[in-house]
């Protein structure tokens, strides 16, 4: 599976061999701070050689409201983005993998490889269904904190 085809027919590849970089944002159920990872890196690469894909442990869910909505507040659209299971991706595939949840720990056994491709962070971010008021300020924050996480990440990508 060296290259996609990309999530919706039509649409450019999202990773593959044509990038430099191919970046895969891990997360439990890849409903929320993987999707917004994945927007967040889409939106600021501009012409860096950078690909990109989320997948959850548990894929199949789907994407937060919550998410699509305070990434909509900021102009970065995820509405089209879908929840997939990391068993559908090679490891290998990807040089850079970042664990958006702490989920670094349940990468052991078959999965083991994710955490051994060329750079690996696990970045720990909040789950905001979990702890937002019902305000939405858990998944601003997150959303904001991830912002700056990814544009170090491309600072160090290119």
């Amino acid at each position: 599976m060296g290259t996609c085809l990309g999530r919706l027919m039509g649409e450019e590849p999202t990773w593959g061999s044509q990038y430099k970089h191919n970046v895969m944002f891990l997360c439990n159920h890849n409903s929320c701070r993987s999707q917004m990872a994945e927007g967040w890196l889409r939106s600021l690469r501009g012409d860096a050689s950078v690909g990109v894909a989320s997948s959850g442990i548990v894929g199949g869910t789907a994407v937060k409201a919550g998410a699509i909505m305070v990434m909509d507040e900021v102009g970065v659209d995820i509405t089209y983005q879908t929840s997939d299971a990391m068993a559908k991706y090679k490891p290998e595939d990807f040089d850079v993998v970042i664990s958006c949840c702490g989920c670094g720990e349940k990468l052991k056994g078959e999965s083991e490889a994710w955490m051994k491709q060329r750079v690996f962070e696990d970045w720990n971010l909040d789950d905001p269904p979990a702890i937002d008021p019902g305000d939405f300020s858990a998944y601003r924050r997150v959303r904001d904190e991830t912002k700056a996480k990814v544009e170090e990440l491309l600072l160090k990508l290119k």
